[in-house]
C-alpha cells in the first residue's frame, strides 16, 4: 500500500538520444521554491521510497555516477529519466541539500537525490508499483536518504535444505563454523572472503521479508564495512553460487547454508512445500525447489475440487505430492492433498495448488494475477497481492 503527499506539478519524463559530454551539476540550494517535483511514499515491501509527483517510484542506476547519467538511446526508453522543466522546484519528504539537477545532452534537466540520476521504469503503469526494483542487481528504488533501497535478507528454497536465507538477489547465505556467534566475530578476512564475500548492510536498520528482525544484527569489520549477523552469526555468500537456488558452499567443511532461524540448514528431501520471499508479492508457498505455487479462483476450497485439466492443466501444472511428504513454513493443518489422476494434488487451506508454465526459475511469478483468477499462495492459503 502507497501514501503519498499531494502535489501539484508533474514530473517531466523523456526518451533520449546518445548522450555526449559531461552533464553539468546544479545543486538545488538557493534556488526558489516553486513546484513540487519529487515526494516520499510508504511501500509495503521497501518502506518509504522517492517518488515522482504521480506517485511513480524513481530508481537509481548503479552503472551512473554522482552527477553523470550513463542511461540513454533504449536504455532511456526502459529507464526514462525523471526530468523538470527548469531549475524553479522544491521537494517535499526528502531533504532538500539531498536534492539537485544534471542537464542532459538534449539540453532537458534530470533530477537527482544524493547525487544519483533519477528515473521511472517503464513497465511500473500505476503509482506504487516497483517492477525495476533489483532489476539485473543494478537497479534500485531510491531511498529517501539517496541510498539504493534493498533487502537485507529474504528467503529462498534450495531442493533438499528447503527455506534458507538469501540476500537481495536470492544467493544463499552461510554462516562459518570458524566464527562465534556470542559475542558475534568473524574469522574470515583475507584470501577468505574472496571465497566467502561478507554480506554488508547498507543504511540503518536491515530491511528483511520472511524473516523474524529481531534476529539480525551487524558487526564492524576492519574495512568499517556493517556486516550482516543471523542470530549472531556472521553471514557470507559463496563465490561459486551463480543464481539464486544454488548452495554449492554447503560441501565445504565447516560451511553450512543459514536456515530461516539463524540455525544450520540440514538435508530433509521429504520437504514437498515451504515458502519463499518472491519479488513484491511477499513470503508465498512453494514446492521443494523453490517454484511458485498458484490457485485458481474457478477451483472450490469447501470441498477442495480442481476444474482446471487438459489444456489448462499443461498450461497450469497441478502440484502433485508423494505419501509422507513434508511441509516448512506452512501451518501442516492448512495442508492437504485431493486425488487426481491417480496422484495426489496438494492443497492449501483446501485450495488445491498448481505450478505455472511460464516461471523458468525459482523466484519467477509470471503467472500471478493471469486472466483475472490465478494467484500465487500465501502461506496460509489466501491469495498474494490481493
Amino acid at each position: 500500500m502507497i501514501r503519498r503527499s499531494a502535489a501539484v506539478v508533474a514530473l517531466g519524463l523523456i526518451s533520449l538520444t546518445a548522450c555526449a559530454g559531461t552533464p553539468e551539476s546544479k545543486p538545488v540550494a538557493q534556488r526558489q521554491e516553486s513546484v513540487v517535483a519529487l515526494n516520499v511514499a510508504e511501500n509495503a515491501g521497501l518502506g518509504p521510497v522517492v517518488t515522482d509527483v504521480e506517485g511513480f517510484t524513481l530508481y537509481r542506476f548503479d552503472g551512473d555516477k554522482p552527477g553523470v547519467s550513463t542511461c540513454d538511446g533504449e536504455c532511456a526508453a526502459t529507464w526514462p529519466p525523471a526530468t523538470v522543466p527548469g531549475e524553479n522546484f522544491a521537494v517535499d519528504g526528502v531533504d532538500r541539500g539531498l536534492v539537485g539537477s544534471i542537464v542532459r545532452a538534449d539540453g532537458s534537466r534530470q533530477l537527482t537525490v544524493g547525487g544519483m540520476p533519477q528515473y521511472r521504469f517503464a513497465q511500473d503503469t500505476k503509482p506504487g508499483e516497483t517492477k525495476g526494483q533489483g532489476l539485473r542487481g543494478r537497479w534500485f528504488a531510491t531511498a529517501k536518504d539517496g541510498a539504493r533501497t534493498q533487502l537485507a535478507v529474504r528467503t529462498g528454497v534450495v531442493a533438499g535444505l528447503g527455506a534458507v536465507l538469501t540476500d537481495n538477489a536470492g544467493l544463499t547465505l552461510y554462516r562459518f563454523d570458524g566464527d562465534t556467534a556470542q559475542p558475534p566475530a568473524s574469522t574470515c578476512d583475507g584470501g577468505c572472503t574472496g571465497t566467502w564475500p561478507p554480506v554488508y548492510v547498507e543504511g540503518g536498520t536491515p530491511r528483511v521479508k520472511g524473516v523474524d528482525p529481531g534476529l539480525l544484527g551487524t558487526i564492524t569489520r576492519e574495512d568499517g564495512g556493517r556486516q550482516l549477523t543471523v542470530a549472531g552469526w556472521p553471514q557470507y555468500t559463496f563465490k561459486n553460487d551463480a543464481k539464486p537456488g544454488e548452495a554449492n558452499g554447503v560441501t565445504v567443511a565447516k560451511w553450512f547454508a543459514t536456515a530461516t532461524d539463524g540455525k544450520k540448514a540440514q538435508q530433509n528431501k521429504a520437504i514437498a512445500l515451504t515458502t519463499a520471499t518472491v519479488g513484491n508479492l511477499g513470503v508465498v508457498a512453494t514446492d521443494s525447489g523453490g517454484m511458485t505455487l498458484y490457485r485458481f479462483d474457478d477451483d472450490s476450497a469447501d470441498p477442495p475440487a480442481s476444474t482446471c485439466s487438459g489444456e489448462c492443466a499443461r498450461q497450469w501444472p497441478p502440484a502433485f505430492v508423494n505419501e509422507g511428504f513434508q511441509v516448512q513454513g506452512v501451518d501442516p493443518a492448512l495442508v492437504g492433498t485431493v486425488e487426481r489422476d491417480g496422484k495426489q494434488q496438494l492443497t492449501i487451506a483446501g485450495w488445491p495448488q498448481y505450478l505455472f508454465a511460464g516461471d523458468g526459475v525459482c523466484g519467477d511469478a509470471n503467472g500471478q494475477g493471469v486472466g483475472g483468477k490465478w494467484w500465487a499462495t500465501k502461506a496460509g492459503g489466501t491469495r498474494a497481492g490481493r
